[in-house]
């Protein structure tokens, strides 16, 4: 009797509950997928194979490669640990096609899909050491769809797939650096003939070090190191980069491109710790202290005040860092991606029930996320 009662409980079928999921990004069906586009520029060198599509390899090309791509996505998708290569096994996401477009017909185009845009908007993402284009595509598009924002997205990608050795990091970091200057041209032809109302660039790990050489290049352009800010949040997720280096760089280069900036940072982030022991310089995402209470007296980014604090925010993602080596929570955090979205549609640096503030002793605020639950 219990069972035909419950039997007579009504409940929403799966397909109805999928189809009220991530609504607001831009997708077209097909089969039980969901398709969606995005825009790639790369660094990368172009294999030469018979191939219709697209295929680049790991050494740095003469020049930059631009185009749409297209990736297929299961809808019942869930936040969880990013392993792009077994997701494409599975059947999850996959990339469907690799276009090549020439610049300028590039530019119309990312320009048309931002004017169509709700919010008029750019969201730009590099990420870091280790993944191959494809893969790099892979958790583009696995981010951009659990996001779940109604805005064009570009992959700005560099070939960061370098073989997992000491002498492998140190050439990825070398391409890093000089795969800046392609992203910042690119970002200031951006600014100077789309002129997205909101652009956002989102970095992580080592993709934040490309971040860096691409404002440091920026700056060598007067209309665009002016007093306007051009970009309207940049978002650096485990950043990858040295302290000091970030300090003399940034120092006069936030104040001329970004309104908002925004760092997150972890106390057990295991891979930057091992990149500390490499470059012999801590990392701007890796925090030194041992015990979180103990943040007030210990934490180990004062030096951020000097910059600009009321555009910069710190934010401490230890209490939910439970990616893989500590460091992935740019992708395996549900908590990330709520306050991501937080970050780009609110002007209250604390609107976020996840977050509680710490005053330090020279009055800093220091924001700590934690969990929902």
């Amino acid at each position: 009797m219990f069972l035909a009662g419950c039997a007579g409980i009504p409940v929403s079928s799966s397909s109805s509950y999928v189809k009220n999921l991530y609504r607001r990004i831009p997708y077209t069906e097909e089969g039980h997928y969901r398709v969606v586009d995005i825009f790639y520029a790369t660094s990368r060198q172009i294999k030469n194979t018979k191939s219709p599509s697209v295929l680049f390899d790991n050494r740095m090309g003469d020049g930059l490669t631009c185009g749409e791509l297209t990736v297929k996505i299961k809808p019942n998708i869930k936040i969880g640990k990013m392993l792009p290569n077994r997701m494409k096994r599975r059947g999850l996401i996959g990339i469907q096609d690799v276009r090549k477009t020439e610049e300028d017909a590039f530019i119309k185009e990312l320009n048309d899909a931002v004017k169509k845009s709700p919010h008029n908007s750019l969201l730009v993402i590099v990420f870091g050491y280790k993944d191959d284009f494809e893969a790099t595509a892979i958790k583009t598009a696995y981010f951009s769809y659990l996001l779940d924002v109604n805005t064009p997205v570009l992959l700005f990608d560099w070939p960061g797939d370098q073989p997992l050795l000491v002498a492998g990091y140190k050439t990825a970091r070398s391409y890093a650096i000089s795969s800046g200057p392609y992203l910042g041209d690119l970002l200031t032809r951006i600014i100077r003939e789309v002129k997205p109302a909101n652009l956002w660039v989102k970095a992580s790990s080592l993709g934040c070090q490309v971040v860096c050489d691409a404002f440091d290049q920026m700056y060598k352009y007067e209309d665009i190191a002016d007093s306007d800010t051009e970009i309207s949040h940049v978002i650096l997720a485990a950043p990858d980069v040295g302290e000091n280096e970030f300090d003399a760089q940034f120092r006069d280069e936030i104040a001329a491109f970004s309104n908002k900036v925004t760092a997150y940072v972890s106390s057990d982030d295991t891979a930057l710790l091992i990149s500390s022991i490499i470059n012999r310089e801590q990392r701007l995402g890796r925090q030194k202290v041992k015990e979180h209470e103990q943040l007030e007296e210990t934490k180990d980014m004062l030096y951020l005040k000097s910059l600009e604090p009321d555009r910069i925010s710190v934010v401490d993602v230890t209490p939910i860092n439970h990616s893989s080596y500590k460091h992935g929570y740019y992708l395996e955090s549900p908590e990330f991606y709520n306050d991501f979205y937080m970050r780009l549609f609110s002007k209250d640096s604390q609107v976020n029930r996840c977050l509680y503030l710490l005053k330090t002793d020279n009055g800093t605020d220091y924001w700590v996320l934690r969990s929902s639950e």
